[in-house]
């Protein structure tokens, strides 16, 4: 059985910060933006109720929806609060979607989210930074079981148009208009979007989210970089890494091969934690 680790949430590429862990184990998870504000999802960085009070507006002085372009920053303070959020994963309808196109920086996402099957996890990592003093690192903050794993790849337009209503919780789903994806309206080529389902056991973590990263030089590097610690590699049993160490700068997705049943007692249960 598989275990699929997928990087998300906003973060220094697309707000200019890191997401808060406070001294009490708890932290913030916000969506990062929504490349358009065409979209059906109703929550913005200004209605995103924060655990420690607040709203997600209230933490960022700049967002960039759309990602390397430095002339993309808003920072309008009334222009963030009403930017709609890109709400994947959703960890209350429990569904996550990726997109594939042949240079997406992101394109081994989908072939590693549609190689899981039912009673697999996908589980969720995301910059935190404590707020107390101390590195940024990669903590895991969540995870769900796979339901079920479906793909636009080669639909015709009813066909597409169906299995988005179906997800419609989905944020490609919300973005999409009359079943007609935003790349496709853009004019991109080769991209489709696979989308996983999830069940229960699963959900967003109250507190003490798993740190997964470590910091150091690497050989042959004037930086210190981040890299997944060997204590995860070894226990979860990591497979096909791109590098060796891991570097977990860019989030990459990372596959484990580890059956559900032994990463719910390594990790227990969200409402446990």
């Amino acid at each position: 059985m598989t275990v699929i680790l997928a990087g998300v949430g906003v973060d220094q590429s697309n707000v200019g910060r890191n997401l808060p862990l406070y001294p009490d184990g708890t932290f913030e998870y916000i969506p990062i933006p929504e490349k358009t504000a065409e979209t059906d999802e109703t929550e913005t960085f200004g209605s995103w109720k924060l655990r420690s009070g607040g709203v997600a507006a209230d933490l960022l002085s700049r967002i960039r929806p759309v990602p390397g372009r430095d002339d993309a920053w808003i920072t309008d303070p009334d222009r963030i609060a009403g930017w709609p959020l890109h709400w994947d994963p959703n960890f209350d309808a429990l569904t996550y979607g990726e997109h594939r196109g042949s240079v997406d920086r992101r394109q081994r996402y989908v072939p590693l989210l549609e190689s899981l099957e039912s009673g697999d996890i996908v589980a969720f990592y995301a910059g935190l930074a404590p707020v107390d003093g101390g590195d940024p690192h990669r903590y895991l903050i969540g995870y769900w079981t796979v339901d079920t794993v479906v793909s636009t790849e080669g639909l015709d337009p009813n066909g597409q148009r169906r299995l988005l209503a179906d997800h419609a919780d989905n944020a490609h789903a919300k973005r999409a208009t009359d079943g007609e994806l935003h790349y496709d309206r853009v004019g991109a080529d080769g991209k489709y979007v696979a989308i996983v389902a999830g069940r229960e056991p699963g959900g967003l973590f109250e507190r003490d989210p798993i740190r997964l990263s470590e910091k150091y030089v690497k050989p042959g590097n004037e930086r210190a970089g981040y890299y997944l610690t060997d204590r995860i590699t070894d226990e979860w049993n990591l497979t096909d890494p791109d590098a060796d160490p891991v570097a977990l700068t860019r989030k990459p997705a990372m596959r484990f091969d580890l059956d559900g049943e032994t990463f719910l007692d390594r990790v227990g249960s969200p409402g446990e934690r």
